[in-house]
Parts: C-alpha cells; structure tokens; sequence
C-alpha cells in the first residue's frame, strides 16, 4: 500500500468530533404510540383509518346499555351502527327518542292538563321527527362538501344518537320541568325554562353529531356549525308550527296562521300568548 495513502483504520480526531456532535445534535426518535400513523402514511387515508371506530359494545345494545354508551362511549354505538349489530342499536335509539320525547311532551301537557295531555305528546313526537327528516340530507350534502366521506346510512346513524341524546338529557330534567308544572302559572316563565332545557338538550346532541362525524375525516368544522344552526332553526320553527305546545288547547289542534318561531317565542316569553 502506498505510504501516502491514509490509513481507513485512522481516523482524525476532528472527524471523530464532528460526527459526535451531529449525533448529539439530533434528538432521539420518540416511539410511537399504538396505532399512531407513520410519516410515510397517506395524510388523508392514514387519519380516516385512524379516527375510526374500532371498539364494539362491551355488551348486548339493549335500552340500558345503549343509553350508557350515548353518555359515555358514543363512538361505540358508531362502530355498531357501521360494521355491528345495527339492528338492534337502532331499535333501542328508536325507543329512547319515542319515550323520552314522550315524557317530555306529556310534562308540556301537565301544565294546563285536559287535551293537551295527548295532544303535546304527539305534537312533540312529530316535531322531532320531522325536523330529523328535514335537516337529515343537509346533513348528509354539508359533511360531504366539508371533506367528510359521508354515506346517507352513516348521516342517518349520526342524526339518530343525536336526537336519542337529546332526549337522554331532556328526560334526566324532566323532574325539574315537573315540579315547575305543578308549582306555577305563569305561561312566560314556563317557556324560558321549555327553551332553556331544549337549547341545553340540543348542545350536548348536536355536539354528539359533529364529534362521531369527524372520525370519517377532518376539516368540516364550518359546515357542520352550519348545519347546527339549520337544525336549531327547524326545531325552533317546528315548536311554532305545533304550538300551543304550553298553556290551553286552541280550537284546532294545529294553528290557521302562519307565524316566524322569533315572534311566537318573544310573545310567549314576555305576554304569555
């Protein structure tokens, strides 16, 4: 070997201390957590895969246990309602929206008694019905337009654990609705309280919808605030449409004249009417 040549086996101490330092200089990689997603994965399809439900219910979806995982584990009955046992979940949400909304509309009708203890049941049944089934395609056309991958089964799903939870939260106040049925008359003070539970119940409901909504992707928080003030729109009109929901029956049991859900509820919150 030539004797100029540099020995490989050699190295230079500054060589050495650059090397070092540029380890030094690099932070050890961290590890991932469990089901995090790697560089290399797709933005798009690694965080659709990652947000999705992956854990069914820990038991049979009966009334009870349906109602637990809406309070606790929502995601749950998503997983159910996509790859489960998604006739049963839907019986049991279908039975929680039919009984709660039921309760509350006969402590409505507690408050002047006579017809309306039928009467506001059904009429609040219906209200939620219809508004579900109006505001369900905007749904639908709002999470797909905000980058969602939407299907109308999934939209559905969402709607449906939405208006279960809010008649959750509106039958866990209903002792409170009914001590104020059976303690006043006054009509204004009675609707303060009918909306304050309502906008109550729909906050937890709707923020149920949005949140399930984002495990099939992300970005579509403004469309989904958009649609949330749809929703709150058609109940609110609904309640007008279906009125008297508070105070005695009217001569017919839907109302002859149109009226904005703004107007009507001013009237009753300040006049009584």
């Amino acid at each position: 070997m030539n004797q100029n040549e540099p020995d490989p086996s050699e190295t230079s101490p500054s060589s050495s201390e650059e090397q070092s330092a540029a380890s030094r200089a690099q932070p050890p990689a961290l590890p991932r957590e469990p089901g995090a997603l790697s560089s290399e994965d797709s933005a798009g399809e690694g965080a659709a895969k990652s947000n999705r439900p992956h854990e069914p219910m820990e038991k049979e979806p009966g009334i009870a246990s349906v109602i637990d995982a809406l309070l606790k584990s929502p995601s749950r009955l998503l997983y159910e309602w996509q790859e489960g046992r998604r006739g049963a979940v839907l019986g049991s949400l279908a039975v929680i929206c039919v009984g709660s909304f039921a309760v509350f509309g006969l402590l409505l009708g507690l408050f002047a008694g006579g017809t309306q203890l039928w009467a506001v049941p059904l009429k609040v049944l219906a209200g939620a019905a219809l508004s579900g089934l109006i505001t369900l395609p905007s749904l639908y056309v709002f999470a797909s337009l905000g980058g969602l991958d939407m299907t109308l089964r999934r939209a559905s799903g969402l709607l449906v654990s939405g208006l279960a939870l809010i008649g959750v939260i509106l039958s866990g106040l209903a002792p409170v609705l009914w001590i104020f049925t059976q303690s006043t008359n006054s009509i204004g003070f009675m609707g303060f309280l009918v909306l304050i539970f309502w906008l109550t119940a729909c906050g937890f409901g709707l923020h149920l919808v949005q949140k399930n909504a984002r495990t099939f992707g992300s970005g579509a928080a403004g469309y989904l605030a958009l649609w949330t003030a749809i929703f709150l729109t058609v109940t609110l009109q609904m309640s007008t449409s279906m009125r008297p929901l508070l105070g005695p029956a009217a001569e017919t049991i839907l109302p002859t004249e149109k009226r904005f859900f703004a107007e009507h509820w001013f009237l009753t919150l300040t006049e009584g009417r």
